[in-house]
């Protein structure tokens, strides 16, 4: 940044909050790539780490649109994260639990979800209901009764549902790109 470039070569000093939005702006516009290190085992720098990701990463309303095509029409259509748009999700992992089942990991795009709720799984046209919502934390889990825009969340109850299938509100379907998943070796 030439502002603080200009402000250490004058011998002026450099706040925080400068350095911060500099440090911020540059790895928004991925010219600069914080790296930390540290153990989640022992808990050291853990929370350097979280608050590294909160001063520095992009939050879902600094990510540029993302694309999905409307199936009826085929037109591409722009999503940027709001709860109050229709629901929009892309199912990117399956596991099974030992506890629960059939997990779904979700990031939800657009909109908000309520467990219990009807979703659309676009990629093959059925509708599946969401039994519950579970947030997720390394080896721990949580019941949560919403999921809002880039919010990423367990759903149980999803049978139909792969990896890279798009669910969505079943009066708004869209088709999010899908994930390229190898062939296993």
């Amino acid at each position: 940044d030439d502002g603080i470039m200009d402000k250490y070569l004058g011998g002026e000093e450099i706040s925080n909050d400068e350095l911060k939005a500099a440090i911020r702006k540059a790895t928004l516009n991925l010219e600069f790539f914080p790296v930390y290190a540290g153990s989640a085992f022992k808990n050291k720098g853990v929370q350097m780490m979280l608050d590294g990701v909160v001063d520095y990463l992009p939050s879902p309303l600094d990510v540029k649109p993302y694309v999905a095509h409307d199936p009826k029409t085929g037109d591409e259509v722009e999503l940027m994260a709001d709860d109050k748009k229709p629901f929009a999700a892309l199912a990117f992992k399956i596991a099974t639990d030992p506890f629960v089942g059939r997990l779904t990991f979700i990031r939800v795009y657009t909109g908000s979800l309520q467990s219990g709720s009807y979703v659309l799984n676009a990629s093959k046209n059925s509708r599946e209901r969401v039994g519950r919502l579970l947030q997720m934390h390394a080896n721990s889990r949580t019941e949560i009764s919403e999921v809002f825009s880039g919010d990423i969340a367990g759903a149980i109850g999803l049978k139909n549902t792969t990896t890279g299938d798009s669910l969505t509100d079943p009066a708004h379907p869209l088709i999010l790109e899908s994930l390229q998943v190898p062939d296993p070796v």
